[in-house]
């Protein structure tokens, strides 16, 4: 799902720095979460010491056979670095927590929710052709997925000189550090109106954030509004992996006529709101966004279940939710599509 879980950290191969001690352990990734967040980071940065001084860059990565590679000019700081031990570090601020969630007048109450990943381990340099050819394809088909270009080798007289001219680097893990700060150390009751606070201030990363905070507490009892049929969870924001899916059961229902599956996927990604239901193994058993028809300027609602959970709520829970979702809050009166209507039934 993308959402980390918390736990002791798993033993790897290649992994032999002792753990780093956490004041609270509730708030540790393991370390297959920790290794997912990183992947999915748009960028990390690389700090080190070099001759006495601090050093820290930018970069872009990507694992390939448990390591983590970038590439870069053959001259300049991070060159210092070689040899040395460095930490690749990524984070994101998943939502800020004000006072007035829990204090009209303490301020000491304000927090963050957050996510960071921390690697460990000495910068290599690769001189073998092969590996840094390898090494460049990998960041290609993770930063371009959708190709349009010929795949790097390193006997491809095309790619032959800039494979020997550029710098690749990697670092094999040490120790790899995850924290996830999201609210497990609340009451059952904090937990439950920290959630219903931030679906109605509903700021943009509030609904992601939501579902990073439920996934978190599994054993809470999630707030009204979350409240699904049995076996499913519903969430706030469907996860960009679920989108291939989604289509898939959108073009097999017969909607979204004459549109391929990559083009509906693109349009639920983009979707201005988009809840759905997952099942125990997280997989999505239905669908609920909404869109702007191009033709009439409205507002448009769609709405699809699994053929094996229809009859069951499922439909009529992720109406309500997007109803309800901070980028709609509609009205019962607002058009629905019919298949929203049938949902609904």
């Amino acid at each position: 799902s993308g959402v980390p879980r918390t736990g002791a950290v798993v033993s790897e191969v290649g992994i032999n720095d002792p753990v780093a001690p956490m004041r609270r352990a509730v708030f540790r990734m393991i370390d297959d979460d920790a290794r997912a967040f990183l992947r999915a980071a748009p960028y990390v940065h690389i700090a080190g010491c070099a001759d006495g001084e601090p050093v820290l860059k930018t970069v872009n990565v990507v694992e390939l056979d448990g390591a983590w590679y970038f590439h870069a000019a053959p001259a300049g700081e991070k060159m210092t670095l070689l040899g040395t031990r460095v930490v690749l570090a990524a984070e994101e601020l998943v939502a800020l927590v004000p006072s007035t969630f829990t204090d009209e007048e303490r301020a000491c109450v304000a927090s963050a929710l957050y996510r960071s990943v921390q690697v460990h381990g000495v910068l290599e340099r690769v001189d073998d052709a092969a590996h840094k050819a390898r090494a460049l394809q990998a960041m290609m088909e993770r930063y371009q997925p959708e190709g349009s270009h010929r795949p790097i080798t390193h006997e491809d007289p095309m790619y032959a000189g800039e494979v020997r001219g550029v710098l690749v680097c990697r670092v094999v893990p040490a120790r790899i550090d995850g924290k996830a700060k999201l609210a497990q150390n609340k009451k059952p009751h904090e937990l439950c109106a920290l959630l219903e606070q931030l679906w109605r201030r509903g700021a943009p990363g509030d609904p992601r954030a939501i579902d990073l905070v439920h996934v978190a507490n599994p054993g809470a009892l999630p707030p009204a509004f979350l409240r699904g049929p049995s076996g499913v969870r519903l969430c706030c924001a469907m996860e960009v992996v679920h989108a291939d899916a989604v289509a898939s059961m959108l073009l097999h229902a017969g909607r979204s006529t004459g549109a391929s599956a990559a083009d509906v996927a693109r349009a639920l990604r983009s979707a201005p709101a988009w809840v759905g239901a997952v099942d125990g193994a997280g997989s999505p058993v239905g669908s609920a966004h909404s869109y702007l028809d191009r033709g009439t300027g409205a507002a448009v609602y769609q709405v699809i279940v699994r053929e094996d959970w229809r009859g069951r709520g499922v439909g009529a829970a992720l109406v309500r939710l997007l109803a309800d979702h901070p980028s709609v809050r509609v009205t019962e009166d607002t058009a629905w599509s019919d298949a929203a209507r049938d949902a609904r039934r």
